[in-house]
């Protein structure tokens, strides 16, 4: 299983990216389980807040280059045109599987710890409320790799990072940043002595928002994912 599931109790649910060996690198499993998995919790009515951890010694390496490099054709047996095709196609489905968790109308808590890169980021970039432990290694890794960020990071963080300046450089040098530069910065809100507590303080506070009206909680959720797209008008 690339993810654990458990319902933790008080309309609380955990979900796992469990790959620990891999350091939880994103394989073809994972972009066809995430999004079937947000759209079940999405109307499941003992769900009121979901918890995003990583299994082992990391969040998230980023996607499985081993799954990358068979997921895209790269060779003679296809034009150039179907090739785009192809690619169009995988980046679609590769972006859909982070924005079912931004349309998942439940709150989503990233607890990250260890390493995140990559699409790790692309991932929480997608979630309502993000929360590390100190130890964090974030890197937006990809044009290190001679890729483009274009699951969601790109998009998704100028809307929610004030610091353009910085934003721009990490993503333009691919430079490796902490978690006290994250939380100056505004990636994340909260950080934590150690992978046991910022999973204890992302219950804590799932816990509360679940105790609150789900349905003023949800329509809070959808109005303020619109207010980032739209004005006022």
């Amino acid at each position: 299983e690339t993810l654990l599931v458990s319902n933790i109790g008080d309309g609380v649910y955990h979900v796992q990216l469990n790959r620990p060996k891999q350091l939880n690198a994103l394989n073809q499993k994972f972009w066809d389980e995430i999004p079937e998995l947000f759209a079940k919790l999405d109307t499941d009515e003992n769900c009121r807040v979901v918890i995003i951890s990583g299994n082992g010694r990391a969040f998230c390496s980023g996607i499985d280059l081993t799954f990358l490099s068979t997921a895209i054709p790269t060779g003679d047996e296809l034009d150039t045109a179907r090739k785009s095709r192809h690619l169009l196609r995988f980046l679609e489905k590769s972006q859909w599987a982070f924005t079912s968790i931004e349309k998942c109308c439940k709150p989503v808590i990233a607890a990250i710890h260890g390493y995140c890169m990559g699409a790790g980021i692309d991932l929480i970039a997608a979630c309502d409320i993000r929360y590390c432990s100190k130890d964090v290694d974030f890197s937006i890794k990809e044009v290190a790799v001679a890729v483009t960020a274009d699951v969601g990071t790109l998009n998704r963080l100028p809307k929610s990072i004030g610091n353009n300046s910085w934003l721009r450089e990490v993503c333009l040098t691919a430079r490796h940043f902490d978690a006290r530069e994250a939380l100056e910065q505004g990636l994340v809100s909260r950080v934590c002595d150690s992978p046991d507590a910022v999973l204890a303080a992302a219950k804590e506070t799932a816990k509360t928002i679940a105790t609150s009206s789900p349905v003023a909680v949800q329509g809070t959720k959808v109005v303020l994912n619109y207010a980032r797209d739209h004005t006022v008008d």
